[in-house]
């Protein structure tokens, strides 16, 4: 057995069946005889039975940490870059990449918001165009008396959920438009 495979075998709760092995590596190995006496002295104290803590302790300790400098939490990619650490809020909200995200899409949205928004306003028209020449042609084995079977097809859910998407986008911007038209006047 070796220093190493007696820390292995240590670290595995010490099997039984390698006792023997183990105590003859450490009457000869000083270290590892060191390493066996600390953890005996370790479980005897684990295994005696615990006294009180002193009185006020919490109120000590806790008077302490309120003195005491907290450290700001670490956004984990600075931790990784550590000449970053010390760089502006601005730059760490630019290393996230959600952030990134919606800078660029705001900054697409109000650079060319307009254009964005007859581009959405034209795919939908062409979607409604498309939805209703699909609707009218005959589904391959509909109930003629249901109106139900035929919403609940999954090519109608389908191009329901797609044709909806750019309404909603252009219904939101539109009452985003008209709540900023109500403040600017309140103001």
């Amino acid at each position: 057995m070796t220093c190493r495979d007696l820390e292995r075998w240590l670290d595995d709760g010490g099997a039984p069946e390698r006792y023997v092995e183990a105590m003859a590596h450490a009457r000869i190995c000083a270290h590892c005889s060191a390493t066996l006496r600390g953890m005996d002295e370790l479980e005897d104290l684990l295994a005696s039975p615990s006294s009180a803590a002193p009185e006020a302790l919490t109120e000590r300790v806790m008077a302490r940490v309120a003195i005491t400098p907290q450290a700001p939490a670490r956004i984990p990619v600075l931790e990784l870059l550590p000449m970053f650490q010390t760089a502006p809020w601005w730059v760490r909200v630019a290393l996230d990449p959600a952030a990134l995200l919606a800078i660029m899409l705001a900054s697409a949205l109000i650079w060319r918001g307009n254009a964005l928004f007859a581009l959405a306003t034209a795919g939908a028209a062409t979607l409604a165009s498309w939805l209703g020449h699909a609707l009218s042609a005959p589904l391959p084995s509909p109930d003629p008396g249901a109106v139900g079977a035929v919403l609940i097809h999954p090519y109608v859910l389908a191009a329901l959920a797609i044709g909806l998407a750019p309404l909603v986008l252009m219904a939101s911007r539109a009452i985003y438009s008209w709540s900023a038209e109500r403040v600017s006047r309140v103001r």
